[in-house]
């Protein structure tokens, strides 16, 4: 069978496992244009006659997947899936998969401590009086997390790992998720709050969720303005989950005393983006890769790679985030591949 890579990611060694076992693999992008968005029709010349693709960019959506008829697995190489059409996948009998690996997860927790401390200790502030030729200044002194109130939007696998984390560091932990249970989150030593309690209450928030209706924006100038003055928020999972006019405002207005943003509305970040001027030493910006490392790329490709195999195999991945296709799935796999 034939096995799209849309996006080559490590070494051509990586996916020696298809070719081992008889797939052919066709590659997309592999220069410098790789991260750029493909047009629908440079997919659907890419996907006329594959049976899985590795790595759907947000154009492979419903018009691909119906002009694409041996098409029936695509595997998503990151925990994030929200730009494939899921719908549209379930409905025409095509299974994906993402790859949430502990590496992935797990540096993002490690990650999101890393900004609040840096944030805490008000280190942009220190480097750049270093690099200015200056020195210390009462004014730069930071504070302690200890006996601080450290809200997580969202427990799922990455706030559970931050929750994990910070235990130890003599925090009061409160979370909003409502799809997890009071008596799990106590467990973890964290009380389930609701959004509103959670924004006004804690010295830091951070964010932990996919994009979905629900928190498409939920973090607006409502929410915003609930925060107490000398509060951070902290985004490592979705730019959508944050009204970045809102977020702008709260930093000019000091509604809050500083962010730590990793991802965004539009990436990359146009250039001539608000967010890219906000205050250096109150605000830090990473272009989305602030959890990246080695070892999450290649486990991620492992799993990517692993999960592909299995379904041109005929099994159901583990990681399959639309299991209501299974069925369908199981089917039509046979007569498309």
């Amino acid at each position: 069978m034939k096995v799209l890579v849309a996006n080559l990611a490590g070494p051509l060694g990586a996916y020696a496992p298809l070719t081992d076992a008889g797939h052919e693999i066709v590659f997309g992008r592999t220069d410098d244009r790789a991260r750029e968005p493909y047009t629908e029709g440079e997919l659907l010349e890419l996907c006329k006659d594959v049976s899985a693709v590795i790595g759907p960019p947000p154009a492979l959506g419903r018009s691909v997947m119906e002009a694409c008829p041996q098409l029936h697995t695509l595997v998503v190489p990151i925990i994030g899936y929200e730009r494939v059409d899921l719908e549209a996948a379930t409905e025409l009998g095509v299974m994906v998969c993402n790859s949430p690996t502990p590496e992935n997860f797990v540096s993002v927790a490690e990650s999101s401590i890393a900004l609040m401390t840096m944030l805490a200790k008000r280190m942009k502030r220190k480097e750049a009086r270093v690099r200015n030729g200056e020195w210390s200044q009462g004014s730069d002194r930071g504070f302690l997390l200890w006996q601080k109130t450290v809200g997580l939007v969202g427990l799922g696998r990455t706030g559970s790992e931050v929750a994990k984390r910070l235990v130890g560091w003599d925090v009061n932990l409160i979370a909003y998720d409502p799809y997890v249970a009071a008596e799990r989150a106590e467990a973890m030593g964290v009380k389930m709050v609701d959004l509103e309690t959670l924004m006004r209450e804690s010295d830091f928030v951070s964010i932990h969720v996919v994009v979905t209706p629900e928190t498409y924006n939920m973090i607006g100038e409502e929410q915003l303005r609930m925060m107490k003055p000398g509060a951070y928020i902290v985004n490592t999972s979705r730019g959508e989950a944050i009204e970045e006019g809102a977020m702008q405002q709260a930093i000019e207005e000091n509604w809050i005393a500083g962010a730590a943003l990793d991802v965004f509305h539009q990436e990359p970040l146009p250039v001539d983006s608000p967010m890219r001027s906000l205050d250096r030493e109150r605000v830090i910006v990473t272009p989305h890769n602030i959890a990246h490392t080695e070892a999450s790329l290649h486990a991620n490709r492992r799993l990517a790679v692993d999960s592909t195999l299995k379904a041109l195999n005929g099994e159901a991945p583990e990681p399959c985030v639309n299991p209501d296709v299974l069925p369908k799935w199981r089917r039509l796999e046979g007569s498309r591949g």
